[in-house]
């Protein structure tokens, strides 16, 4: 209680005593003068009785007057000790508020100055929680303007039924908040509010005896509106929690528009934390492609110009068998080149869009059949026996057989390459219900759970630390994948480290009327 209000309840103590000391005065007075007058008036010769009685009279009169003096002071008493303790009451409920939302000003001002890095959630939690508690209110909530949507959206509420107001959305001009914001006014609504545009929006079965809405601005413009509601609560707000709140809001709309900025300012910092690291990644990547591309399309380069300089410089010395084996091997590594070439030009199609299948009735038994016949030469050079186990009563499938002999050369050239010499890779089809299966087993030394879960990413394909033969560009089983979905299939993989891998794909059997309009 401030000096002011211990002075006016001084004031009021004094004149409570200086009441009573008169009256205690003016009873004496009144006791010892009406005696003094009376009996001058008493006639002698009188009886003695009349003499009593009429002094009976006296004496009834004067009590009389001083029982309703009396009594009268009491009840000025009894009005005067309701008005002190009024005055005590709001004085004392007056500074404790003043004290409370001295603290919040004073927390926000410090978090503003010392430019503490909290969350909006947080403040706003704090901001309903310290409301509720300052003002003796029974629940809070704060809306926070999203000036893209045009929408006031609930962000914090605390306090009595806070679940009526959470997740609270309201456009600007509409209900009680929303006229609030547009006309950045604040309101006091009471229990038996007459205006009849806040009366249709006031619910009544919530029980709300007072309630305060005031818009969080920030210079001109609204960022918020802060409510507060006292539920069955006996004292409605005043003018002055009005009052005292509004400075309060004024502090926390420029927190709030601080807190909301650092939030948009973090979240565009990952963002381009995100965008960094993927143009990184995306560059190692590159780098890696180039410098793996470079060496798979050097290698069958280079043995393409070496058989074609010994075949241009020693064609007498050559006979017609060593010549037609440099030929055979000089095809194959044009083919292995060409082969590569083509990956790049469909993984580039691929990521732009443009890769179109021909698609067509095809049995599927002769694209894999064409796939191990392409892939037959490379196994004989790592002495890889290759066998094929084909389901001869498969349906022909409405596929693109170019793209699709690519899917299977890809799985097998990459079975190869991790199988060691002297070992074989099987080839199988079969039917699986409505889809036929695919599948390229080999005694390769598995792929790790880790390794599998991004095998059939891009870059994706991993070494093993005992092979001699690369692994290739990455891309081949990327596009093994991609192929696929487009026909509408899927991949997939089943391996066990030190007992091999088999990769298998699954291509679902077309009905009878596509099958027809395909053929």
């Amino acid at each position: 209680m401030n000096v002011s209000s211990r002075l006016t309840l001084a004031r009021v103590d004094r004149h409570n005593w200086w009441l009573w000391a008169v009256t205690f005065s003016v009873l004496i007075a009144m006791t010892v003068t009406i005696p003094v007058l009376y009996v001058p008036l008493l006639d002698i010769n009188n009886s003695y009785d009349q003499w009593i009685r009429d002094g009976y009279y006296a004496g009834v009169g004067l009590a009389g007057l001083v029982i309703v003096f009396c009594l009268y002071l009491v009840l000025k008493q009894n009005q005067l000790n309701q008005i002190r303790r009024a005055l005590q009451r709001e004085q004392g409920e007056h500074e404790d508020m003043r004290t409370r939302l001295s603290e919040i000003s004073s927390l926000f001002g410090m978090a503003t100055t010392l430019n503490l890095q909290l969350r909006l959630d947080t403040i706003l939690e704090i901001i309903v929680r310290r409301v509720v508690s300052a003002l003796d209110a029974q629940q809070a909530s704060v809306m926070i303007y999203n000036p893209e949507t045009g929408v006031l959206e609930t962000r914090a509420a605390y306090g009595l039924e806070s679940e009526f107001c959470r997740n609270g959305r309201v456009r600007m001009g509409e209900g009680i908040a929303g006229w609030v914001a547009q006309r950045q006014q604040g309101v006091l609504l009471g229990a038996d509010e007459t205006n009849q545009d806040f009366r249709q929006h006031f619910k009544r079965e919530r029980h709300i005896t007072s309630a305060l809405s005031l818009p969080l601005r920030v210079g001109d413009r609204c960022v918020g509106v802060l409510n507060v509601n006292r539920i069955n609560y006996p004292v409605p707000f005043q003018e002055h929690h009005q009052d005292i709140l509004r400075l309060f809001a004024e502090h926390v709309g420029s927190v709030v528009e601080r807190a909301e900025l650092m939030e948009r300012l973090a979240a565009r910092t990952q963002a381009l934390e995100a965008s960094n690291f993927q143009l990184s990644e995306m560059n190692r990547m590159k780098d890696t492609f180039l410098s793996t591309a470079s060496h798979e399309l050097k290698t069958p380069l280079t043995s393409v110009i070496a058989y074609a300089e010994m075949l241009r410089s020693s064609r007498e010395r050559l006979s017609n068998d060593q010549q037609d084996e440099f030929l055979r091997r000089l095809h194959n590594e044009a083919n292995t080149l060409l082969s590569l070439i083509d990956d790049i030009l469909d993984l580039s199609r691929l990521e732009n869009g443009k890769l179109v299948l021909v698609r067509e009735l095809h049995s599927i038994n002769e694209v894999v059949r064409g796939a191990i016949e392409t892939g037959r030469p490379m196994a004989e050079k790592y002495r890889v026996t290759l066998e094929e186990s084909l389901d001869a009563g498969l349906p022909e499938l409405v596929i693109d057989d170019g793209k699709m002999r690519q899917v299977v050369v890809n799985l097998i050239v990459n079975a190869i390459k991790f199988t060691p010499p002297g070992s074989r890779v099987t080839v199988r089809t079969c039917a699986d219900g409505e889809f036929v299966v695919v599948e390229v087993n080999d005694r390769g030394p598995g792929v790790a759970p880790a390794e599998a879960a991004h095998i059939f990413e891009l870059f994706g394909q991993g070494t093993h630390p005992n092979d001699k033969r690369g692994s290739g560009l990455g891309i081949g089983l990327h596009l093994v994948k991609r192929i696929t979905e487009l026909h509408g299939g899927h991949v997939g993989l089943e391996s066990q480290v030190g007992q091999g891998s088999t990769f298998w794909l699954r291509l679902p059997i077309a009905p009878s009327a596509v099958q027809a309009e395909a053929a």
